[in-house]
């Protein structure tokens, strides 16, 4: 079998930190190939040296079954080969026309840019593609799926025929994946070749020829998508069963010991009460603007909410921002930890022990690094957080790694309730699983925790109650017994179908 592009015995190291162990890779002429494994595993760096980023320590890469040396990324753009990264590389006031050509506008016989041409062109483009955008609007008036398109369009209008896309749907809706699916498949069509990367193993199976899987910088192996079932994958991608990836602690919970009365969140969000007791796990879910995110984050003060009561062990609690929270035992994990949690630049260390700065502030200087050191160390090993010590940068750990830590930071200051927004969001399975294990833990030892999910399986997963929402309602109260998936999707859209809980 000939392929397109072939990655032979491929080795990397940062210092003394081996990050790929002579990989193998392969990529046929006209195939979507699944790239897997956990965050971490070395799926990132691979493809930085695909497209000329890093450069290997040893090894070779094939083009057209020919030795190629790429060393930086105009001779990966000279192969046909482009990446989509999470991070878009467009110029957010220039339109989509110009966008797709930038670097490459036709010019007119005065050497003008030639506008009406460069329109008619990206409009060819787009059709050819079938993707519906409007080429002279401003990109920053586009949609993230949108601009996802704009960027396979500038990737082919360079002549692209290897792309590379790395976690293409993350921000997407599922009809806006299901869109760039079917342009996916079409590239296949007009025989390009794709290296697909998600987490998420439906995608892969949806759309994936072929699946390859790394784990800790070695290749595992390669499959194709009909013969194998997420199972088999995932003990490819963790090297173990992940038989129990729910646990269930299934411990009587305790008195209530956080209530919210009648809260008024905003205009669409109102009149919400619940409760959550004693080392239970407590999950809101509803599909995406039902208004979970915004009472999430009126829990803690971001805003605060307009009215209505809430207590904590019995007292009336206030809290006005995160700081608060923080002081009166409320930890908090963000859906978005780049933007809302993490200090990118900093240690795992000033990460973990930020929010226990009270704690620390009654010793001097030297006591208090030693009891930093102690706190952090207890918290890596508690949370099997990988790393290369503590003073490592936190902006340079795996996602899951990355989200251990941001739990560690509140539980290292005794809080009495922890609420999690989108707890495994951008994790891998090996990482979800070790997370589930944690919260379960946590509430044995009597921490009350709420977490608000967009993912059936993971709410059905962890959950001892369940509140479901809809259009800015609780429509439903449903413990765990009683819960399924027809249930719960029942009670998520019930204003729609004019039934409530």
């Amino acid at each position: 079998m000939d392929y397109v592009l072939s990655a032979r015995k491929i080795n990397k190291s940062f210092g003394t930190a081996q990050v790929l162990r002579d990989v193998t890779f392969d990529l046929r002429y006209g195939e979507i190939h699944g790239l897997l494994g956990e965050n971490g595993a070395g799926k990132s760096t691979l493809i930085k040296i695909m497209a000329g980023d890093y450069f290997m320590d040893s090894g070779e890469i094939l083009i057209d079954g020919k030795p190629e040396h790429i060393t930086k990324p105009a001779e990966s753009l000279k192969m046909g080969i482009r990446v989509i990264y999470q991070e878009f590389n467009l110029v957010k006031t220039l339109s989509v026309a110009e966008n797709i050509y930038i670097g490459g506008m036709p010019r007119n016989k005065l050497g003008l840019v030639d506008r009406k041409e460069m329109n008619r062109q990206a409009e060819e483009l787009l059709a050819e593609l079938g993707i519906e955008v409007d080429v002279r609007e401003i990109v920053g008036n586009t949609s993230v799926a949108e601009q996802q398109l704009v960027e396979i369009a500038k990737a082919l209008s360079r002549q692209a025929r290897i792309l590379i896309m790395d976690e293409p749907t993350a921000a997407l809706s599922d009809q806006e994946t299901s869109k760039l699916f079917d342009v996916v498949r079409g590239l296949r069509e007009k025989g390009k070749s794709v290296i697909f990367i998600t987490h998420r193993l439906s995608e892969q199976f949806e759309l994936s020829d072929r699946i390859t899987v790394l784990r800790d910088g070695l290749t595992i192996g390669t499959v194709n998508s009909k013969d194998v079932d997420s199972d088999t994958l995932v003990k490819m991608m963790v090297g173990r069963d992940v038989d129990n990836l729910y646990p269930r602690h299934w411990v009587k919970p305790g008195e209530v010991i956080f209530e919210a009365k009648n809260l008024h969140v905003n205009d669409s969000v109102q009149d919400i009460s619940f409760h959550i007791r004693k080392g239970e796990i407590v999950t809101f879910f509803g599909l995406m603007g039902a208004g979970q995110n915004a009472l999430c984050k009126a829990l803690i003060g971001d805003p605060p909410v307009r009215s209505g009561t809430m207590y904590l062990n019995g007292k009336e609690l206030a809290i006005n921002n995160l700081r608060e929270a923080n002081i009166k035992g409320v930890g908090y994990v963000s859906s978005d930890r780049k933007q809302e949690g993490l200090l990118p630049e900093m240690s795992l260390t000033s990460n973990i022990t930020i929010a226990a700065f009270r704690k620390l502030a009654k010793y001097n200087i030297f006591t208090q690094k030693k009891l930093e050191a102690k706190i952090t160390q207890n918290w890596i090993k508690r949370m099997n957080i990988r790393c290369r010590d503590q003073q490592q940068s936190i902006g340079t750990l795996s996602g899951g790694n990355q989200q251990k830590a941001m739990i560690a930071r509140w539980l290292c200051n005794d809080i009495k309730l922890l609420i999690l927004n989108m707890p495994t969001r951008g994790v891998d399975v090996g990482a979800k699983a070790e997370i589930y294990t944690i919260l379960e833990e946590l509430a044995n030892e009597g921490v009350a925790i709420l977490a608000f999910s967009l993912e059936l399986p993971e709410v059905l997963g962890i959950s001892d109650r369940i509140y479901v929402m809809c259009e800015g309602d609780i429509t439903a109260e449903v413990p765990i017994k009683k819960a399924d998936q027809d249930t719960l999707m029942k009670y998520a859209v019930a204003k729609f179908l004019h039934f409530g809980g």
